[in-house]
């Protein structure tokens, strides 16, 4: 994965996650959006430090 695909992908899953809190607000639905999103965002920095780096 390139480095502009994973901020785009970043960026997206964020705008999803902003986006959900503010339509869906205190619901149990916007903690299960911004939960998932947030597991999303954490799994691509770690593909970023595990295998970012050593990609030419």
């Amino acid at each position: 994965m390139s480095n502009s695909t994973r901020w785009t992908v970043i960026g997206i899953l964020i705008a999803v996650n902003a986006v959900a809190n503010v339509i869906l607000g205190n619901t149990w639905f916007a903690i299960v959006v911004s939960s998932v999103t947030g597991v999303g965002v954490v799994a691509v920095l770690i593909d970023y430090l595990a295998r970012g780096r050593r990609e030419p």
